[in-house]
Parts: C-alpha cells; sequence; structure tokens
C-alpha cells in the first residue's frame, strides 16, 4: 500500500479536522492517506454517533463488560500503560518489543484529545483508547487492551465505549479510520451503525 505524506508546510494552514474528510489521517504529528495507483479502496468511514445502534453481538458484548469503570485521562504512557501496551503488541500482533513505543502513542501532533481507559472492579487497566478530539467528532488513533482477558470482545467494547463518550459529549460523528471493503482486518468498522463512507469526495451512506 502506497501512503502519501503530504509537505507539512503545504496543509499547516487546513484545520486537521477539515481534512480527515479530505482521507487525511495522523499518526503522531504526521499527517497521510494511503493512495495507490489506480486504487482508492481504502476509504474513510464515519458513525452517526446519535442514530447508533448496538447490534446484538455488541450488546453481548457490553453486559460482558458491564463490571469495568471507564474514565476520561489526558494522553501519556506511563509505567503500566507501557506494560499493558508491550504485552498487546507481542501476545496479540506478535510483534517484539522494539524499545520505544510508537509516536502517535505520546506525540499528539497539536491536536486536542486524550484517553479512555477501561478499569476492572480490582482498579487494573485493562484497556485504552488514545482518540483525538473536536466540536463535533471524536476520532479514534489507537486501541491496545489486556490479551489475558481475549474473552471481554475488549476491542468492540472500546469502540463502544468511545461511541458513547462522544454521545455524552453531544458530537455528531465517530471516526474510527479508514474501510477496505472485503478486507478482513477492517470489516468490524463496517459493524458500526448507521455509517457513511466517504466515496470520491462526498459522504454517502454505508
Amino acid at each position: 500500500m502506497a501512503v502519501f505524506k503530504p509537505d507539512p508546510a503545504e496543509v499547516r494552514q487546513v484545520p486537521y479536522r477539515a481534512l480527515m474528510d479530505l482521507r487525511f489521517r495522523r499518526a503522531g504529528p504526521e499527517l497521510y492517506t494511503p493512495l495507490c495507483d489506480g486504487c482508492r479502496e481504502c476509504r474513510p468511514l464515519r458513525v452517526d454517533v446519535a442514530h447508533f445502534v448496538p447490534r446484538r453481538d455488541q450488546q453481548r458484548c457490553l453486559l460482558r463488560n458491564q463490571d469495568l469503570e471507564l474514565s476520561f485521562s489526558p494522553r501519556g504512557l506511563d509505567g503500566g500503560r507501557l506494560e499493558l501496551y508491550r504485552r498487546y503488541q507481542a501476545q496479540v500482533h506478535e510483534q517484539p518489543d522494539q524499545g520505544d513505543p510508537q509516536p502517535f502513542l505520546v506525540e499528539d501532533g497539536g491536536v486536542p484529545g486524550g484517553e479512555l481507559h477501561a478499569r476492572d472492579p480490582a482498579g487494573a487497566l485493562l484497556a485504552v483508547s488514545v482518540v483525538d478530539v473536536f466540536g463535533d467528532a471524536l476520532s479514534s488513533v489507537y486501541c491496545y487492551w489486556e490479551p489475558a482477558q481475549a474473552r471481554r470482545g475488549l476491542g468492540t467494547f472500546m469502540a463502544l465505549a468511545e461511541l458513547a463518550w462522544a454521545r455524552s459529549q453531544g458530537m455528531l460523528w465517530w471516526y474510527p479510520g479508514f474501510w477496505v471493503p472485503g478486507c478482513a482486518k477492517m470489516a468490524y468498522k463496517a459493524r458500526f451503525g448507521p455509517h457513511q463512507v466517504l466515496d470520491e469526495g462526498v459522504w454517502r451512506d454505508g
């Protein structure tokens, strides 16, 4: 997949919120959009927050995790979060410890935001969602969770938590990132609805 990274000087006058509707995402301080010759299958997707209705499997996920406590915190990476991230990378993505964490966990690129934390009744941190926060939208940046608690479906639960938090803040849209039709790893994004997909510069109902 080709990734186009623009010259920051060319886009610095455009708010990132507006760039999100022009196919851009950020990774730390960098902006990018996946563009391949003759292919535009990587499509931004956004969910209508006010009208979102969880599916039955998502409702079951909420029930499995009703004992968890959610809180909103500033971005950061203390010892507990770093160890959780490293366990997640090693056991879920089978990636060895690469030393310094990815920049998107600690560098915000000047974009406002924070983290949603999920803790069990004993206070143990089980999941972290890094998000960007705008007046009308919440953008999901990255989520990592405790691999020993895989049965909970924490990835789905945290997506639902992001949607619930966005609704509590009166936001209109939740942006989970790019979606590729037919890609199994990204299929989960289209399970949240109603949603829209950016197609040739126009948001169309999915």
